[in-house]
């Protein structure tokens, strides 16, 4: 017992950081909801998505510190930090989806029920914003058809907020 006394402390040590950033984030999230127009749905999502985030951090490190020499765990960090950072700004891919969805969450100028127009190769592409989800942006155009645009696109292309839902606190 003596020999894992510090993976011991350390497992400890990572679950209780762990539990903390998970009250905090959804406390947070939780504030964002209330000075805020999101559907209930969002809210669930967005905390299932931070739920798994922080579980796979929490399970790199458990391992990190049960399996890998305490000398090679900078290593292994960084590694993890920059494939993590790769895949997450991947050029559309699936979690750079996500991760616009997380960031229109929280850090986005646009809320349901704005009418925006979105600059995409030279072509204005306007309507209502009826939904955003983990991957895409669901815009009700005049013509009463619905668009579903890639979340990546909000912050690869230039748009405008023709004009603020009623429900909106901007």
């Amino acid at each position: 017992m003596e020999a894992y006394k510090i993976q011991i402390i350390e497992s400890i040590i990572a679950l209780l950081i762990f539990l903390i950033s998970k009250f905090t984030l959804r406390y947070f999230v939780k504030l964002k909801i209330l000075k805020s127009f999101f559907k209930n749905s969002e809210k669930k999502d967005v905390l299932k998505l931070i739920n798994l985030i922080l579980a796979v951090i929490f399970v790199i490190i458990i391992v990190a510190i049960w399996s890998v020499k305490q000398e090679n765990i900078l290593i292994v960090a960084s590694s993890l930090l920059t494939v993590l950072g790769v895949s997450l700004f991947a050029e559309m891919s699936i979690l750079s989806n996500i991760t616009a969805c997380l960031i229109l969450f929280f850090q986005h100028p646009i809320k349901v029920g704005d009418t925006v127009a979105i600059t995409h190769e030279g072509k204005d592409i306007e309507g209502e914003l009826i939904d955003i989800t983990y991957f895409f942006a669901f815009i009700k155009t005049p013509n009463s058809g619905t668009l579903t645009i890639p979340n990546a696109l909000f912050l690869k292309s230039s748009f405008r907020i023709l004009e603020k839902s009623s429900k909106s606190e901007y």
